[in-house]
């Protein structure tokens, strides 16, 4: 009869807190279902550049372009080489990146381009025509080759960019 009694707690325990641990787990799965669990909502939007390269403020990122105000730092003019750069983003092909005076929101439209970015100066650095395949943060390094004055010789630079997607 001891026995029976020892066996009876011991279910008693396990019933009481299997109970508990299945209303948590079911707590947990109502908050991932209906998205207050999901990491893209605690994502902040960074952009970090390399070797003498800032970024001002937050870069925007839509489901088709990325735009960012690059600074530079380098200690001479740097003249971008368009036609040879590399992104490697979350799921993304994009175009070469069009480099904008600042303050010209239209200048992909325009086809303004600038030829090369003072020292101390900035320029709106636009990659457009991305496919992110309807993931909504992007993530990923963008490499943008210049040419050294001194040496005349084509350098890079790499600037990150986090951020989550809005509506282009």
């Amino acid at each position: 009869m001891k026995c029976a009694r020892k066996g009876q707690a011991a279910l008693e325990f396990m019933m009481t807190y299997g109970w508990a641990i299945l209303v948590v787990l079911a707590a947990i799965g109502a908050l991932s279902y209906f998205g207050i669990l999901n990491p893209s909502r605690f994502t902040p939007d960074t952009c970090m550049g390399t070797s003498g390269v800032s970024c001002a403020g937050k870069p925007i990122v839509t489901n088709t372009s990325i735009w960012f105000t690059m600074v530079n730092g380098m200690g001479y003019t740097l003249t971008p080489v368009g036609h040879n750069y590399s992104a490697i983003l979350s799921q993304a092909n994009c175009s070469i990146p069009v480099y904008c005076p600042i303050g010209d929101t239209n200048c992909v439209a325009h086809g303004t381009n600038l030829s090369s970015i003072q020292d101390g100066g900035s320029a709106i650095v636009v990659i457009s025509n991305c496919q992110f395949n309807y993931t909504s943060v992007v993530k990923g390094d963008i490499k943008i080759f210049y040419i050294n004055p001194s040496s005349r010789l084509t350098e890079n630079t790499i600037i990150s960019v986090t951020g989550k997607t809005s509506q282009s």
